[in-house]
């Protein structure tokens, strides 16, 4: 159990002599944190408390990233004793209320023979698809309650709760074998479905026998190892949906991260789309599909691998075409990366892309990596080439901000013994560092990398060019690295690009907490897509006269990224002229429109 105890200690008190492990920690956020990295690595429920009013509200941030990540965590939050309702008691505050839309359900505990129930069933729910957090609220009175009154609707299970998984219909899942055994070109598209339900194994058997690359997302990625030639990266994706005849989602949710699964980054026309999920309420009815499968992935999997194997009898698939395309477009990527790096190497302050690209290639195959650095992991996930499913965590759609300390403990406890570094920024450093201290005191040796620029968002997203006259600059050069030292850590302060492999191995090795703090920034946007997309509207509202070119030079995006800018505006509700678009980006107006018209994206004329 992570967490700060107050109005919660009666429950922790028998926690404990039942034999609960405790992590107490120097903030509740960050335990928050470390339950949701627990819950997802050990995927069952990670369990954290607080006291009321102000303890608990330090956990809204972790429940928002849990809910949107996917994590199961159980939140027990002491309150005052119901008499006190509205009278103005210590600490009153409300967790069941106040915590509804950052988690599955809350409840306030206000019957002591149904305690069991409601903790039975918060537990199994947690896990349960989709999983997420789900709060308890316990009031002083009820925590002080005993007797000799039994337990109601409750049965004790002695089982660690699993998910039950259902099959497809056959019927449906007939037709999904028609579509790919008659696919030229498929690709196979997995999400957190296929990692909640065990079906890593499946899988790869699966695109093994049918021969069909697999682009791994969220908390699946590395479901097919990314050093296998069948797995699509990140960066390739878009090349291979385009040339796809069928894609094939598996435990996908659709979000803005996706694009809702639209044009222009999924391609509309010939190819077709078939839909494979956990619920019904997870399948997107915006998507035109040809086939439409609720069951878990895994059972679903399996299904598809015996029905191919029966139509394809005695025959083999051959998809050599496709597979050299992918090869190619892997050596592509390669040989740019190389270039990348080359570009970026040796550079003072170190450049991001470089630290990226040594962390990447330091860890431990077995490590777990943890994004919390803005800037940071928008290089590190190119950078990363996920080995097994769950190797990274990162902050899922709701995009929390100083989660990496607190989810370096949960991952440290889920995994003993194996390497678990994060990168942070200055601004998550400035959240949470604290509980580095934690660390020190349970001896986790968790490796805490810092991309220090001394500023929100690095000198090339927040400098005066593109927020004149505001100041997002933090203290110069912070030595992060010696104030945990005086804790017990060990610590490392690197300047010099030649230092970063050296250090990061050093701090690995040194079997402590560690804080390797690297003096690093951008000089450009290339890797913060994102962001510019939603500066596209400040953008528009100023208008391009007031647009300098100290600005319109981050803006200088290929044609594809424009119209995703442009995208981006149109999702939050303001609709950019494509003419407009065209000149911020500088990017030709007619070849945009026809890039939009072989990509299926609908532009007003």
């Amino acid at each position: 159990m992570f967490g700060v105890h107050g109005y919660i200690n009666n429950v922790l008190e028998e926690a404990f002599r039942l034999g609960i492990n405790n992590y107490h920690f120097r903030h509740e956020q960050s335990a928050g944190f470390a339950a949701d990295a627990y819950g997802r690595l050990k995927r069952q429920t990670g369990v954290c408390y607080a006291s009321s009013s102000g303890g608990m509200s330090n956990y809204l941030a972790p429940l928002s990233q849990g809910i949107g990540a996917l994590s199961p965590m159980l939140l027990l939050v002491g309150q005052h004793g119901t008499a006190g309702d509205g009278l103005e008691v210590l600490q009153e505050g409300y967790a069941a209320e106040c915590f509804k839309t950052v988690t599955k359900w809350t409840k306030r505990l206000t019957d002591w023979e149904l305690n069991s129930y409601w903790t039975q069933k918060a537990i199994r729910d947690t896990i349960g698809y989709p999983p997420g957090p789900v709060c308890l609220e316990v009031p002083l009175n009820n925590q002080w309650n005993f007797g000799s009154a039994p337990q109601r609707k409750y049965l004790p299970s002695g089982e660690v709760p699993r998910p039950i998984l259902a099959a497809g219909d056959p019927t449906r899942v007939q037709k999904v074998t028609d579509l790919i055994l008659g696919a030229k070109r498929p690709i196979i598209v997995v999400g957190d479905g296929i990692y909640w339900s065990d079906g890593m194994a499946a899988l790869q058997h699966f695109a093994d026998l049918m021969q069909i690359p697999v682009n791994c997302r969220r908390t699946a990625r590395g479901a097919v190892s990314e050093l296998d030639p069948l797995s699509v990266p990140s960066a390739l994706r878009g090349a291979m949906l385009a040339k796809a005849d069928l894609i094939v989602l598996v435990g996908m949710r659709a979000g803005e991260l996706e694009s809702w699964f639209e044009a222009p980054d999924w391609p509309r026309g010939d190819v077709k789309y078939v839909q494979i999920n956990e619920t019904a309420q997870d399948l997107w009815y915006a998507l035109p599909t040809e086939e439409m499968v609720v069951g878990a992935s895994r059972i679903v999997i399996e299904q598809l691998t015996s029905y191919c194997i029966d139509g394809l009898g005695s025959k083999k698939i051959a998809r050599d075409d496709w597979l050299a395309h992918l090869s190619n477009l892997r050596e592509q990527n390669i040989a740019n990366r190389a270039k990348l790096l080359a570009k970026f190497g040796g550079q003072t302050p170190i450049h991001t892309y470089e630290l990226t690209d040594v962390l990447a290639n330091v860890v431990d195959d077995d490590a777990s990596i943890i994004y919390d650095s803005y800037s940071g992991s928008l290089y590190l996930t190119d950078a990363v080439r996920a080995r097994f499913a769950g190797q990274i965590l990162d902050a899922g759609p709701r995009v929390a901000l100083g989660q990496g300390i607190g989810m370096s403990i949960g991952a440290a406890v889920a995994r003993p013994g194996k390497q678990v570094v994060t990168l942070v920024g200055d601004g998550g450093m400035g959240i949470a560092a604290p509980d580095i201290e934690t660390m020190i005191h349970y001896n986790l040796p968790a490796t805490v990398v810092v991309l220090n620029n001394s500023s929100w968002g690095g000198n090339s997203l927040q400098g005066d060019d593109i927020h004149p006259n505001i100041d997002w600059s933090v203290g110069k050069n912070n030595r992060w690295d010696l104030a945990f030292q005086a804790f017990g850590a060990h610590g490392e302060f690197v300047e010099k690009s030649e230092d970063l492999a050296p250090a990061m191995r050093r701090a690995f090795e040194s079997g402590k907490p560690a804080v390797v703090n690297v003096v690093a920034d951008c000089d450009g946007v290339d890797y913060s897509q994102a962001w510019l997309r939603l500066k596209s509207g400040d953008m528009w509202s100023r208008g391009l006269d007031e647009i300098g070119p100290e600005i319109r030079r981050h803006f200088q995006v290929t044609p594809m990224n424009a119209l995703r800018i442009m995208k981006t505006a149109g999702d939050n509700g303001t609709h950019i002229p494509l003419d407009f678009i065209a000149e911020l980006t500088g990017n030709d107006e007619a070849s945009l429109r026809q890039l939009a018209d072989e990509r299926s994206y609908s532009i007003p004329k």
